[in-house]
């Protein structure tokens, strides 16, 4: 009988944690002593967030937070994306890095005529909350942003810095998520 893989609902928050640890304190090592190795490793975690490495997801939206530089250039909407992105397939620590910007819609989804069902269906209890939530919101934000990894690796490298606009436009997204997010809950 052939066994099928099927990808852990969420990738534990230790785990996640240690290896983000790891490769981020790597990445910095090159920032300091060789730009190159850092371009290559860096471009080596695009190729593999590309092929859903959770983790690389959430490395390389580490470095386009604030950018590298002379190295790479800064770029908030390519932050949020992979944040988003690596959320939506069960990086717990990145569910929580996004939990500030997201606390708007756990609080909808949670105030809603239907959390308990929400609840209920989803087996959310105190300790599982913000990632159950939080990994059905990116989910939904993943699914109407047109957020493919493989996609997004291709994508130039340009700046980008985080202006308020963003966060109106997010915030919108949000908003119409939200609805879409308590279904895709209740069913």
């Amino acid at each position: 009988m052939q066994r099928i893989f099927k990808r852990p609902a969420f990738l534990d928050y230790q785990e996640c944690l240690d290896r983000f640890t790891e490769l981020r304190k790597q990445l910095n090592d090159y920032i300091e002593n060789s730009p190159n190795k850092f371009k290559e490793l860096f471009n080596e975690l695009k190729d593999n967030a590309g092929n859903n490495d959770v983790i690389a997801m959430d490395v390389i939206a580490y470095y386009y937070k604030s950018g590298v530089p002379n190295i790479l250039p800064e770029n908030y909407e390519r932050y949020l994306k992979w944040e988003i992105v690596a959320s939506a397939k069960g990086n717990e620590l990145a569910i929580e890095k996004l939990q500030f910007l997201l606390n708007y819609a756990y609080s909808e989804i949670m105030n809603s005529e239907d959390y308990e069902l929400i609840a209920y269906k989803n087996d959310i209890d105190e300790y599982n909350l913000i990632y159950v939530i939080g990994k059905a919101i990116c989910k939904m934000l993943a699914k109407d942003m047109k957020l493919y990894p493989i996609d997004m690796c291709k994508e130039k490298d340009v700046s980008k810095p985080y202006t308020q606009e963003d966060f109106i436009l997010f915030r919108k997204k949000l908003d119409e998520i939200i609805p879409k997010t308590i279904e895709y809950m209740k069913s």
